[in-house]
């Protein structure tokens, strides 16, 4: 292999050959298209080879190009075990543990196994911090982070994915609101309502389980733009801007003027949010496995609750 050419080029080439398409590429990418097609030129010049062929429509593999998939994709997957191991080795010598938590979900809805895992490991220091799911991932992924609980449906290849807790979506409501006079809200009642709806680039795979199950029933609220944080979500809808369909482990989130009814069981059947714990199966260590034990003991606490 030309020594010239570096990882990030695998990247751009794989995907390119899955998009074939650059525009498309390059916003899976998030960089713009002039420097991907550069990068996909200068790979092509240091292999010697056309990898594409230009269409049209888009692109097309050369028989270069489909061999050199598979190899590509080995090469990236070496290459992060081989990090995913350093790091999970360096869990005890650098005396660090670093947990995520997704922001979407209040903590104090989460089994909360730290103090247990500080008692079983006095001498690594656990450290925790909160981002969307995908930034979680992400991090998993780069050996910044040993685990991570993040929302279900997140998008996560590459990482070993455990359901802690998985429930259906709840209403949040402006108290003075006339359906907060109902028990439980069917997505009928909300059809002229206005609906907080978060950002797909936030959580791709969240986002398009919502979208497909509002297709399915055929769902066409009015859209107002989600806020990131949830407390700001939360007072938003406390000042009657909108409505939410949330998790229900934001109910422990106290805000006033703030009121939460459950979906109709039929309405809620398929539309769930829920927490699971992600880790990469490739960098083990025996904090994780602690870990991972303490957290799959509460889950099955709670589910027998």
């Amino acid at each position: 292999m030309n020594a010239s050419i570096d990882l990030r080029q695998f990247r751009y080439f794989l995907a390119v050959s899955e998009a074939l398409h650059v525009g498309r590429a390059a916003l899976r990418l998030h960089m713009s298209q002039p420097p991907l097609s550069r990068q996909i030129r200068q790979l092509e010049d240091q292999l010697g080879v056309d990898l594409f062929v230009r269409t049209p429509t888009g692109m097309a593999l050369t028989q270069a190009g489909r061999a050199f998939v598979p190899e590509a994709r080995r090469t990236l997957a070496q290459a992060q075990r081989a990090v995913a191991v350093a790091k999970a080795a360096g869990v005890e010598q650098r005396g660090t543990f670093v947990v995520g938590y997704t922001t979407v979900f209040d903590r104090s809805a989460i089994p909360d196994v730290l103090d247990r895992l500080q008692a079983a490991c006095p001498d690594i220091r656990i450290t925790v911090t909160g981002k969307h799911s995908i930034r979680l991932v992400r991090d998993i992924k780069n050996g910044s982070m040993d685990v991570a609980f993040i929302g279900l449906h997140t998008q996560a290849p590459g990482l070993t994915v455990e359901t802690v807790l998985e429930q259906p979506l709840m209403v949040a409501l402006p108290s003075r609101h006339p359906l907060s006079r109902k028990r439980s809200i069917g997505f009928d009642d909300l059809r002229d309502a206005s609906i907080f709806r978060f950002e797909r680039r936030l959580n791709p795979g969240f986002y398009d389980h919502r979208e497909a199950f509002f297709e399915r029933i055929g769902f066409r609220p009015r859209i107002l733009p989600e806020p990131d944080d949830h407390h700001i979500l939360l007072g938003l809808i406390a000042e009657g801007r909108g409505i939410a369909l949330i998790s229900p482990t934001l109910q422990n989130v106290r805000r006033q003027g703030v009121v939460f009814r459950p979906l109709k069981a039929g309405d809620a059947r398929g539309l769930t949010s829920g927490i699971a714990v992600a880790y990469s199966p490739s960098a083990p260590s025996a904090v994780l496995s602690r870990f991972l034990d303490l957290v799959r003991a509460e889950a099955s606490l709670q589910a027998a609750a």
